[in-house]
C-alpha cells in the first residue's frame, strides 16, 4: 500500500554536554526520551544546582519552559534568603 506521509515520535533529550561531572539524576519518561530529574520548582538532588524547562520536562514549549525559569529563580532566592538569615542568627547568637 503506498504511503503519501509517514509520522514518526522522535527521541527528545536534555543537552547534557558540561554538566557530566555534575552527577545530576536523569529521569526518562516512557516513549519520550531522557531528561534531567528534578523536584517541582527545579531542584535536583544535587546541592545547589537548579534544572529547568525542557531539560527536565522534555514537551515543555518556551512558555511553560519560561515559567519553569521563574520558578526555579524564585527557589534559589528563597535559598538564599533563608541562608543570609541563617548567618546573620547565627552572627548575632555568636555575639550575644
Amino acid at each position: 500500500m503506498a504511503r503519501s506521509v509517514v509520522a514518526v515520535l522522535a527521541q527528545l533529550r536534555a543537552r547534557t554536554q558540561g554538566l557530566d561531572g555534575l552527577g545530576l539524576p536523569m529521569h526518562e519518561p516512557p516513549n519520550i526520551g531522557l531528561g534531567f530529574a528534578s523536584g517541582i520548582p527545579g531542584a535536583t538532588e544535587v546541592p545547589g544546582v537548579w534544572v529547568a524547562g525542557n531539560a527536565t520536562d522534555l514537551t515543555a514549549q518556551v512558555g511553560p519552559s519560561a515559567a519553569a525559569g521563574a520558578l526555579a529563580g524564585a527557589d534559589i532566592n528563597r535559598m538564599l534568603a533563608i541562608a543570609d538569615t541563617d548567618a546573620a542568627l547565627h552572627e548575632k547568637c555568636r555575639e550575644a
